[in-house]
C-alpha cells in the first residue's frame, strides 16, 4: 500500500515526550519500509546531493562490502515482496513504479549500499561489532539531523552519540545492551522529533543560527521513523532512517498536538534544548497556540 505523506503520519511527541529515550516497539516485518507518496521526492534529494558532493552522503569501510550485499539482498526481497504493487524488477533493474523512476540493478559500481538507497526513502546505515563496541562502517546519509558522516565513518556508538547532552548518563549502557541481544527474527522501530526553522532535509550542523533567531521564521516539525535490524549471516545492525518534514501548522487539527509539544518543549532540560536549538527557536513558537 502506498501510504498518503501530505500530512504528519507520525506524533511521536504526544506519546512519549522525552527527548532522550529507547522508545523501542516490535517491527512486523511487512513494515520495514514505508512507501509513500514522497517517494519520488526523497530520490530526486539524494541524486542532487550525490551530484553536488558524493563524499558528504556516502562512505564506507573496505571490510563493509559483505553486509552491503547481504543488506541488498534483504532489502530487495522484502522491496518486491511486500510492496509489490510499488516496484517491480527486470534483468536490467529495479523499477519503483509507485514514483516512475529505475535502478540499473546489479549496480555498476562494487558498492551497491548506494544504489540501494536510492530505492527507498529511508537513510540507510549499517553498525558492526569491532574494536570498542558497534562501528558505524557504512552509510548512505542524506537527511542527516546535525550530524556529519565524514566525523561518524568508523566511530563506535558512544563516540557517534558524545555530543547528545546526557545520553552516557542511563542511556548509553542501555544501548549498549540493546545492540548485544538484538536477535534477526525481532526487528524493532523508534522515533526521534525536534523542530526546525527551515524546510530543509539536509541538516548536517554546518548551518549557522541566524534563521533559528527570527521571531517570523515559519517552523517545521522534523520526525525520524529509525528501524533496527540484524542482518543474520554477518551479524551487522542496519538502521533504516526516514525522516518526515511538515510545517508546524499541519498539527493545527490534531487535537493537543500543538499542547503537547508545548509541553515537551517546555519540560526539555536547558542543555539538551540548547542541543536541538530550542531556545533559538522561542521567539518563533511564541506565534503557535502551544497551549
Amino acid at each position: 500500500m502506498i501510504l498518503d505523506d501530505s500530512a504528519p503520519r507520525y506524533l511521536p511527541h504526544c506519546t512519549r515526550p522525552e527527548l532522550l529515550a529507547m522508545g523501542l516497539s516490535p517491527l512486523a516485518g511487512g513494515s520495514w519500509i514505508e512507501v509513500d507518496t514522497s517517494l519520488g521526492r526523497f530520490h530526486a534529494h539524494k541524486q542532487a546531493l550525490a551530484a553536488d558532493d558524493m563524499a558528504a552522503v556516502y562512505r564506507w569501510l573496505p571490510g563493509s562490502l559483505p553486509a552491503q550485499e547481504e543488506l541488498a539482498e534483504q532489502l530487495l526481497r522484502h522491496l518486491l515482496e511486500a510492496h509489490g504493487d510499488a516496484y517491480r524488477r527486470d534483468q536490467e533493474a529495479i523499477h519503483c513504479t509507485a514514483a516512475g523512476f529505475s535502478v540499473p540493478w546489479p549496480p555498476a559500481t562494487a558498492d551497491p549500499l548506494w544504489s540501494l538507497s536510492l530505492l527507498v526513502a529511508e537513510d540507510l546505515v549499517i553498525m558492526e561489532r569491532g574494536e570498542g563496541g558497534y562501528r558505524l562502517t557504512a552509510a548512505s546519509l542524506c537527511s542527516p539531523s546535525h550530524w556529519r558522516l565524514a566525523e561518524k565513518l568508523g566511530r563506535p556508538l558512544r563516540q557517534i552519540h558524545d555530543p547528545i547532552p546526557g545520553i552516557h548518563d542511563d542511556l548509553s549502557p542501555r544501548i549498549d545492551r540493546f545492540f548485544d541481544h538484538l536477535r534477526p527474527a525481532h526487528p524493532v522501530q523508534r522515533f526521534n522529533w525536534t523542530l526546525q526553522a527551515d524546510p530543509g532535509l539536509f541538516h548536517d550542523g554546518r548551518a549557522g543560527a541566524s534563521a533559528d533567531s527570527d521571531p517570523g521564521a515559519s517552523l517545521y516539525y522534523r520526525v525520524e521513523r529509525q528501524t533496527l535490524v540484524r542482518l543474520p549471516r554477518t551479524g551487522a545492525v542496519v538502521f533504516t532512517i526516514r525522516v518526515f518534514l511538515h510545517p508546524l501548522e499541519a498539527l493545527v487539527d490534531r487535537p493537543g498536538a500543538l499542547a503537547a509539544l508545548g509541553d515537551a518543549v517546555a519540560a526539555a532540560p536547558p542543555a539538551l534544548a540548547h542541543y536541538k536549538g530550542f531556545d533559538r527557536l522561542r521567539a518563533a513558537l511564541a506565534r503557535y497556540p502551544l497551549s
